[in-house]
């Protein structure tokens, strides 16, 4: 009888404890990576090129014509981060990612307005000061009112030309 007791008692704590969770950098509720003031995953602004290799989320050169400056693919989710002297200035997601504030890749223009309300239009799409020297950047690409890019920008740089 006392076996049985102890078993009970220890399907109870295993029924009760809770399920292991998703821990990596990248991932935020339901496996979204986030974009926050500082990066995503282990790619942050502001990373020389040594270390961005040591965090082992980012792939090859991408090469367009659109960039002016060295563009790298990330491999956690999909996007990239631009390196202007050997540092990364901007970093950009265009799938399965979201901001801590909760706008995501695939939301409207007019959540957009909602969730960051001082949004400001610029010629690639709309900017939100984060602090004196970060910012974000919503990208509506060939998409109409949909969110197709979130980026992050060091203010006094960035890529696209």
């Amino acid at each position: 009888m006392r076996q049985l007791v102890v078993l009970a008692v220890l399907l109870l704590l295993t029924a009760c404890e809770p399920p292991a969770r998703d821990v990596t950098a990248t991932s935020g509720a339901g496996g979204t990576a986030v974009l926050d003031s500082r990066g995503v995953g282990a790619v942050r602004l502001g990373m020389t090129s040594a270390e961005l290799e040591a965090t082992g989320e980012i792939g090859g050169d991408v090469t367009t014509p659109e960039f002016s400056c060295v563009i790298r693919e990330l491999k956690a989710v999909r996007g990239w981060v631009g390196l202007q002297d050997g540092v990364a200035v901007e970093i950009r997601v265009d799938a399965d990612a979201r901001t801590p504030e909760g706008l995501r890749i695939g939301d409207s223009r007019t959540r957009m307005h909602e969730v960051y309300p001082g949004v400001e239009q610029y010629p690639h799409g709309f900017v939100r000061p984060l602090d004196a020297e970060t910012g974000y950047k919503f990208f509506f690409e060939n998409a109409g009112d949909t969110l197709t890019g979130i980026g992050l920008v060091r203010a006094d740089r960035g890529c696209l030309t």
